[in-house]
């Protein structure tokens, strides 16, 4: 009996191992295997596409000449050591930047002995290709603090950390990098108030080398700044409140493969003429205009939002170092130029220009000045003294057409900034 059911069970394990396998799970294999070799061929085709497009010309004209290179932490710099002219339909200027790719000359990374340094952060206006380096603003407060008795009796060392297009963002992440490095007395931010708040909103960029570079962006969550930088993604809705893991993931993935794939480059004007960026103020011939009327766009308060967060960030990383920080206000030239118009003037001005007739020339300045107080910081604006300058000499401060300061303006500039910190900044002990 027992032997009958051995020989029975064997039967049936040899039934088993005969038996075809489920068509379900047949069916299931070959739809992984599908998919897998669909996504296979779907990578070489991409593939021969990103190394064909390599071949094609950049989607964009190389409008800034050998000027700015692209650099995937910061959007761009100026081009590393470059030396050689700059010329446009206004000015021709010969230029040589440092190792930094700033428009100054090269400072030794450790800080000299009885040397107080202060590095000034901004945008074109610090960059200031438009004069020679000895007429750039940072150089001449430089040479003007060194001609004052002052407390410390160090020598003063005025270091470039401005480069064209560049938001208080890129200020930031630049001093993370390189500033502190430096180890700086005092980090003077130079605000803009023509462009900076809309550089600070997402999809800020300069064309170099025919390829569209974006800088990277910061989030407000909260009522705090989220301090980890995300890259530009082109497609992707792009907010100031950019909040969610999952989005953030997605938007660093994309963003960094934009930086190195020719082929997203090369498809970049078509995405970008579908889903143009967040901006404020183009229902006006200069967005900044949007700064100085009644104003309610969502997109103008976001940069607001992200703009003040981003200067109490730097604020707090400077301090954190153990450096002083502080804040001087640039006014674009129309808000300048209006302020010196007398009370006849000014209504030729609004009846040509009617859309100004609610605008306050300071408007921007005295929200910038009640956070300032509030927050603590030390400001300048150099409103008042370039207004000044006009209405009692009158030598243009700003490049007509061009619209950044002349050697004049820089001159000005720069007086009332060294007046200013002799006053403040060195009234208080070298913390280095």
């Amino acid at each position: 009996m027992g032997g009958w059911g051995g020989r029975s069970a064997y039967q049936e394990l040899l039934k088993l191992s005969h038996t075809k396998p489920s068509p379900t799970l047949s069916r299931r294999k070959q739809m992984v295997i599908g998919i897998g070799l669909s996504l296979v061929s779907i990578c070489f085709v991409l593939f021969l596409l990103e190394l064909g497009v390599r071949l094609l010309p950049p989607p964009y004209e190389a409008a800034t000449g050998q000027l700015f290179a692209c650099q995937p932490a910061l959007g761009w710099t100026g081009r590393p050591n470059f030396a050689g002219e700059f010329e446009n339909d206004i000015f021709q200027q010969t230029l040589q930047f440092n190792s930094l790719g700033m428009h100054d000359t090269e400072h030794s990374p450790t800080k000299p002995a009885d040397t107080f340094r202060i590095l000034m952060l901004g945008d074109s206006f610090v960059h200031a290709v438009q004069v020679d380096e000895a007429a750039t603003a940072h150089q001449l407060v430089e040479d003007k603090l060194n001609q004052m008795e002052l407390p410390t009796g160090d020598s003063v060392e005025v270091i470039s950390g401005g480069v064209t297009n560049w938001g208080t963002n890129q200020q930031l992440i630049f001093y993370r990098e390189q500033g502190r490095q430096l180890a700086p007395d005092v980090v003077l931010l130079m605000v803009y108030l023509g462009n900076d708040l809309l550089d600070n909103l997402p999809g800020n960029v300069l064309t170099i080398d025919g390829v569209n570079c974006y800088a990277p962006y910061f989030a407000v969550c909260g009522d705090a700044l989220n301090p980890d930088p995300l890259p530009y993604a082109p497609g992707l809705s792009a907010s100031p409140h950019d909040c969610s893991a999952g989005k953030r993931t997605i938007t660093t993935l994309l963003g960094r493969l934009y930086q190195y794939s020719r082929l997203y480059q090369q498809i970049e004007p078509l995405i970008v003429a579908s889903k143009p960026r967040r901006q404020f103020g183009q229902e006006y011939d200069s967005p900044f205009s949007a700064l100085y009327l009644p104003n309610d766009e969502v997109e103008l308060e976001e940069a607001w939002q992200v703009t003040l967060a981003t200067i109490t960030q730097l604020r707090d990383e400077v301090e954190a170092d153990g450096s002083h920080f502080a804040v001087a206000l640039i006014s674009p030239e129309i808000a300048v130029r209006l302020a010196t118009l007398s009370p006849a003037e000014q209504q030729i001005f609004l009846r040509d220009n009617p859309t100004f007739a609610e605008a306050q020339a300071d408007r921007p300045n005295v929200r910038l000045a009640h956070f300032f107080d509030e927050q603590a910081i030390p400001f300048l604006d150099l409103t008042p003294p370039m207004v000044e300058h006009l209405r009692t000499d009158g030598t243009p401060l700003y490049i007509t057409g061009e619209w950044h300061w002349t050697e004049e303006g820089n001159r000005v500039a720069a007086e009332a900034l060294a007046a200013w910190l002799e006053e403040t900044a060195f009234q208080v002990s070298r913390k280095r």
